[in-house]
């Protein structure tokens, strides 16, 4: 498969994050062109890192694209909460919810033990994608994509909860949708080159933001929460933020057809 193949669907991948983001945030902040593609920065040099390192090289080869495109985008949605949390430096009088990390709600005043921390959940998060061991049965797959949820909601957990509160069925949330979706991935698992549970994590990473997000952004309409209700919007982006909506509906309409290729190419589901 061409390398530049697998660069445009981690590029896709990432572009399908920034318009969420543009979605939810643009009447906070108004359009970044700046910041708008960075996502898409972070999935191609995260492909890119994946390929040159020998560790990875072929693991990745072996990913069908539609698991490549989770892969890159649960990467890139740990590694960029890291980065927001521990590495940069912002104002943060325009949040409700800091993106700074905090003690249990409580400001963390030292920018080293800021970077001393972050530079070690991103080498446990590196830790985790070299786990090389094989996942085939079902079972596996869906205790992982549950388990994966679990972390997930973990981390929003300590974030959020000090300023909205603990919400015990919220918390579920995540490993549950992860669970009921986890046939999409291993009815693509092909059992020549099965899927190693490192790359399994992440991939479910990126599903369920995928999936959660949609919802809680295009369906229920919510406006962001980590920003202040007091700070004035931006009409102009606030009625006219639809197009983002569409491009993401396009995407989707390519990843359905890719999945269904692609699970005909491995016999799954008899061609027309």
């Amino acid at each position: 498969m061409s390398t530049a193949i697998l660069f445009l669907v981690a590029a896709v991948s990432g572009l399908y994050t920034s318009l969420w983001g543009a979605f939810k945030d643009s009447p906070y902040e108004g359009f970044k062109l700046k910041t708008f593609p960075r996502s898409v920065y972070f999935n191609v040099v995260i492909l890119a890192v994946l390929l040159a390192l020998p560790t990875f090289h072929e693991r990745v080869l072996g990913l069908s694209l539609f698991q490549l495109f989770f892969l890159t985008m649960g990467l890139e949605r740990f590694l960029a909460e890291i980065y927001k949390g521990f590495f940069r430096t912002e104002d943060q009088a325009k949040y409700f919810v800091p993106s700074r990390i905090t003690l249990f709600g409580h400001h963390v005043t030292s920018d080293i033990a800021r970077y001393l921390v972050g530079s070690l959940i991103v080498a446990a998060v590196f830790a985790v994608v070299c786990i090389d061991v094989s996942v085939e049965s079902f079972l596996w797959f869906a205790a992982t994509a549950y388990g994966t949820g679990l972390l997930v909601s973990l981390g929003g957990a300590y974030k959020d909860a000090p300023f909205e509160g603990f919400k015990p069925l919220k918390f579920q949330r995540s490993g549950v949708v992860l669970a009921v979706l986890s046939p999409l991935f291993y009815l693509l698992n092909d059992p020549e080159t099965p899927v190693s549970l490192g790359f399994l994590i992440y991939m479910n990473g990126g599903l369920e933001r995928f999936a959660v997000e949609y919802y809680k952004t295009y369906v229920q309409r919510n406006m962001s929460g980590k920003f202040r209700p007091d700070i004035d919007r931006h009409q102009h982006e606030l009625e006219t933020r639809e197009k983002y909506h569409y491009v993401s509906l396009v995407i989707m309409a390519g990843l359905l057809a890719l999945y269904i290729m692609e699970l005909r190419e491995l016999g799954a589901v008899a061609p027309a």
